[in-house]
């Protein structure tokens, strides 16, 4: 197991890295002295502690001693003023908006080996209004419940109910219950579970029904959400809706995969250009950290290919669904009902995506060791009541 210097007055940070329990001593120093670098395998500088200039001048004496090395930049100003440099010496810069708890998963990710094993969430995030985030999210997640036949959680995190696929009657249902128990971390997990919706193996917590209590859910809130929900669900797929919010940015952080639903509108694509370049960049999201799912596809010499997309969006592509007849969208939405009970090629495609994220999650597909019939009467089941 390896050992942590911070220097710097981060006790939060300190306390994060000790809970995860992959490393043996976690310390602290309010200046970087030769004698506190012996046996210190990762180092990690605050950027309040010790500026730039003075860090520069010194940092060839620790980069010998440590193989990984951390700098926290305290504000955006200084973010994109050292990154690049520092980057190119190996040396990892950690944007100024992330919490400790991201803080701590994103050393996590690269000083431990499998540190992702255990984790099983999927975010879906929309590039701008109307991609159909909600249609494909809810459709992933209840297919996904039907192949796989372990427990599945539809959290809708996109700052709506995000009840347009689904029925349910219980007014006490939904995030907004639980909230207050979630802010104060006393949130247990009969709790989560009693306010989903469940549907055998499959359960879908709705989200905050009034708009203006949305801005009160943060970053670390949503991750205590999902850390509650890997251990209570197997598989954990959000909603993230396409308007960046506490919820979205707590949700895309604590996702191993994620997802960029997105048309092509060149609008939406602005939309996206704007996000990264303003908030997602600052919080240490890049564009190869998403799959692009294309929806509503038109094949036409006027408009771009996915290949395209690819290129403009800097992800690769995970799924293409062609446009569906408008009728059957505004039936299905009449009914509550996903397009896989109404559309035998969406339904295709979000099994194909399905099956892809199970592999990427290293969940086993029940019917895989099925012969074909049994697997056609899984997906009839579905078709007859999605």
């Amino acid at each position: 197991m390896k050992n942590i210097l911070i220097i710097g007055d981060l006790p939060e940070l300190k306390a994060e890295l000790e809970k995860t329990g992959f490393f043996s001593v976690v310390k602290t120093s309010p200046s970087i002295e030769a004698r506190e670098l012996e046996k210190i395998d990762i180092l990690i500088v605050d950027s309040r502690t010790v500026p730039y200039s003075k860090y520069i001048q010194n940092f060839s004496k620790f980069l010998k001693k440590i193989k990984s090395n951390y700098y926290i930049a305290g504000d955006m100003d200084t973010y994109s003023t050292v990154n690049k440099k520092l980057s190119s010496y190996g040396i990892i810069v950690i944007p100024p908006l992330l919490t400790d708890t991201q803080i701590s998963q994103k050393i996590c990710s690269l000083s431990v080996e499998d540190f992702y094993e255990g984790k099983k969430t999927v975010c879906f995030f929309g590039s701008g209004p109307e991609v159909g985030v909600s249609m494909i999210s809810t459709s992933v997640a209840r297919l996904t419940a039907a192949i796989t036949e372990k427990s599945v959680v539809l959290l809708n995190l996109g700052g709506r109910e995000g009840s347009d696929y689904f029925n349910y009657s219980s007014s006490g249902s939904g995030l907004a219950g639980i909230k207050d128990r979630l802010i104060n971390n006393i949130l247990t997990t009969e709790e989560l579970k009693s306010s989903c919706v469940k549907d055998k193996n499959l359960y879908i917590l709705p989200g905050e029904k009034e708009i203006s209590k949305v801005r009160h859910y943060h970053p670390a809130h949503i991750e205590k959400l999902t850390g509650l929900s890997n251990k209570t669900f197997d598989i954990t797929i959000i909603n993230g809706g396409s308007t960046v919010s506490g919820m979205s940015i707590g949700a895309l952080n604590s996702s191993k995969i994620k997802y960029m639903v997105a048309t092509q509108s060149e609008k939406n694509f602005k939309n996206f250009s704007n996000l990264q370049e303003q908030i997602f960049s600052k919080l240490g999201i890049s564009p190869d950290d998403f799959s692009l799912v294309v929806n509503k596809y038109i094949d036409l010499p006027e408009l771009d290919t996915e290949i395209v997309l690819a290129k403009k969006y800097r992800m690769q592509v995970a799924l293409v669904i062609p446009l569906l007849d408008y009728p059957l969208s505004l039936e299905a939405e009449k009914e509550r009902k996903t397009l896989i009970s109404y559309d035998r090629l969406f339904s295709s495609s979000i099994k194909e995506l399905s099956v892809s994220m199970c592999n990427a999650l290293g969940i086993e597909i029940a019917g895989a060791t099925k012969n074909d019939g049994e697997g056609r009467s899984i997906l009839k089941k579905i078709l007859g009541k999605a």
